[in-house]
């Protein structure tokens, strides 16, 4: 596990060692370990490296053995020793017993194809500098976006890196922001790949690669997320095969030279890694989770009880209900490099502290909920997609009578007209869109009242990539909305989250439930498999069901965020008023400063009525949206951080 950077002058300029140091130090807490460089003309590649495979052999960059393929490599192959055997056996020489050596012999060997032989996690830059090959530069991504991989391309430079902090370190990339992103993340809170919240500052998309060969910059995908199969399966037939692939996975997961831990939340996705890892491995397993004390969002008591069934050497984070701290939420932006208003990250960030001062690496139940359908509001879709089958006009005309009747009626009235609106509001996007609208924080009319008028879009134009991927699609809605979350909060919201928390700490997390061939296959079967009677994960739940107590299957799931609405403090109000007082909205120019105060006097339960649609969830997220977003810019715009700000807080052993 590492962070890697890069750039190329493109103008043949040589590289001046100093800017790549920088880039390279920024992202310290990616790989306390070691570092390296590699400086070649107008091109450079560096590193830091987390070591966890062959740790004494391991530096980086790696080359051939002819010296003229090189590589800088973030991730982990499981499959590195079955191809180190097939590629020795054609010839191949390897000095060391890295996964990132058999990338480079993969791709001597198979060339860009060589990719579709990788199991894992990874994105890498490969620099071939054989005189046939035209001295050409790949940049390559995981198939599911589990590593990250930014860049920037304009007339003289093509730069990347890991972590949008350390890019930016190159002094020839503007810190701009991009109208579409910021739209974007008033919508829901998070900015859609490839974009990021930078003007001209990309992410290499999930399962795609990105080649610099004769000045000429070229991206293509390397991998989609499948489509339903015509193959017809019996329910049982699914289930036995989803608990084979799962097995297999996390088996070639706890591949490691170095102690491997897991988070417990107490879910059935990161409980069924616990058992089946305490089941492959001959020794204890160590398990972490975050107790999140006084609130709805506890979950402990069910890590716990798995704990104790699998005898593992367990450890919790306790957060206290009430408890801002600025430090840590400065340091959560910072490290995501871009605004995201997603708060679990803070306590991810914390569990990822507890188990750094025992591991270095974890397995996560992260992508459990997408690939078997595991989220509530997709019986909420299944819902609201019945109402698609009234005119348009009449739900239209409904609405806006609805909404009428929410404006005039006392407080406790309107709380029992939000699911309707919410519904009938969501039902006027197309059937693919469901899911995004469902989740939105803002709706279009909320956000062009929140911006000054040079900030306002159409919403077409702003997810008009995401329609163009999703629209045309005849899948059922349970098999149309895992596709949205594999396509849009998967690899935008939730694994940023795991990979910039649990780096900040030094600590490695694997996903097994992301394994391509289980991704593929679970995408491969029904929604309706995988959604009965309103319940989801009905195939995951029976291929695992002799593994965890009753319990863990039958409690209502909890999230794993931080509940805003009671966890905002005085000190946290007293933080958003002096960010977002009136003179400082105007000074930055991008929001309605009376806009932004209603929110806030709302938030303060200031104002006897509220508007339908805002519950104290949203208003507390909408809110926290603001913070996060003037922390961003004054960290971004108006300054620069050299080095994300909890890099400083991490300790290692």
């Amino acid at each position: 596990m590492c962070g890697i950077c890069g750039f190329v002058n493109l103008n043949g300029t040589p590289v001046d060692a100093a800017i790549i140091a920088r880039m390279n130090r920024a992202m310290f807490h990616r790989g306390p370990d070691d570092e390296g460089v590699r400086i070649d003309g107008d091109t450079a590649m560096a590193m830091r490296r987390l070591s966890i495979m062959d740790p004494a052999g391991g530096h980086q960059p790696i080359s051939n053995e002819g010296g003229d393929i090189w590589i800088v490599f973030n991730g982990e192959i499981y499959n590195a020793g079955q191809l180190r055997e097939t590629l020795k056996q054609q010839g191949h020489h390897f000095e060391t017993t890295t996964d990132t050596e058999t990338i480079v012999h993969q791709f001597e060997q198979d060339g860009i194809d060589g990719v579709h032989a990788l199991r894992g996690m990874f994105s890498y830059a490969l620099h071939d500098v054989r005189p046939e090959s035209g001295r050409c530069l790949l940049l390559m991504r995981d198939r599911l976006g589990i590593k990250p991989l930014y860049y920037y391309r304009d007339q003289k430079l093509l730069a990347f890196s890991s972590e949008l902090t350390s890019l930016l370190q190159h002094p020839e990339i503007a810190r701009e922001i991009d109208p579409v992103a910021l739209n974007q993340y008033l919508a829901t809170g998070i900015v859609a790949s490839p974009a990021t919240m930078f003007r001209n500052v990309r992410q290499l998309m999930p399962g795609h690669y990105l080649m610099l060969k004769g000045g000429e910059l070229t991206e293509k995908a390397y991998w989609r997320i499948p489509g339903q199969s015509n193959l017809t399966v019996t329910f049982e037939e699914a289930c036995s095969r989803t608990r084979v692939l799962l097995e297999e996975s996390v088996k070639e997961h706890l591949v490691s030279d170095v102690p491997v831990g897991a988070f417990l939340s107490g879910g059935i996705d990161s409980s069924t890694i616990v058992a089946m890892m305490a089941q492959a491995s001959s020794r204890p397993i160590t398990t972490f989770s975050v107790r999140f004390q006084g609130s709805g969002y506890d979950e402990s008591a069910y890590a716990r009880m798995v704990a104790e069934r699998y005898q593992t050497e367990h450890y919790e984070f306790s957060v206290p209900d009430k408890g801002f701290d600025e430090g840590l939420l400065r340091g959560m932006i910072t490290h995501h490099g871009q605004p995201t208003a997603d708060s679990s990250a803070l306590p991810t960030f914390m569990v990822s502290s507890l188990a750094r001062q025992h591991v270095k690496v974890v397995l996560s139940g992260d992508g459990g909920d997408e690939c078997f359908a595991g989220y509530s509001h997709y019986g909420w879709l299944k819902k609201i997609g019945l109402l698609c089958a009234l005119p348009l006009s009449l739900r239209k005309a409904l609405l806006a009578t609805l909404r009428g009747g929410a404006n005039t009626t006392l407080f406790g009235g309107v709380s029992r007209l939000r699911t309707v609106i919410n519904a009938l509001e969501a039902s006027l996007a197309g059937k693919h869109r469901l899911p995004l609208e469902v989740l939105r924080l803002n709706g279009a009319d909320s956000i062009n009242s929140l911006l000054q008028p040079k900030w306002r879009m159409v919403d077409a134009d702003v997810w008009q990539d995401i329609d163009d991927e999703l629209a045309n699609s005849d899948m059922d809605t349970v098999a149309s909305a895992q596709r949205f979350s594999c396509r849009y909060f998967m690899p935008d919201a939730y694994l940023p989250k795991v990979d910039r928390m649990s780096m900040a700490a030094s600590l490695e997390v694997r996903v097994p439930f992301l394994d391509h061939r289980l991704v593929e296959y679970a995408l491969s079967l029904p929604g309706e498999m995988h959604w009965q009677k309103g319940v989801g994960k009905q195939v995951l739940r029976a291929a695992v069901a002799d593994l965890l107590p009753d319990d863990v299957f039958s409690h209502k799931k909890q999230g794993f965020s931080i509940p805003l609405h009671t966890w905002a403090d005085e000190n946290y109000y007293k933080l958003a008023e002096d960010l977002l007082n009136e003179d400082a909205v105007r000074r930055r120019g991008i929001f309605d400063p009376i806009s932004v105060r209603r929110l806030i006097e709302r938030c303060r339960g200031r104002e006897q009525r509220r508007a339908a649609l805002e519950s104290e969830y949203r208003l507390s997220h909408r809110l926290f949206q603001l913070v996060v977003f003037e922390l961003w810019c004054r960290m971004y715009l108006d300054d620069l951080p050299e080095i994300p700000s909890l890099a400083n807080m991490v300790r290692h052993d």
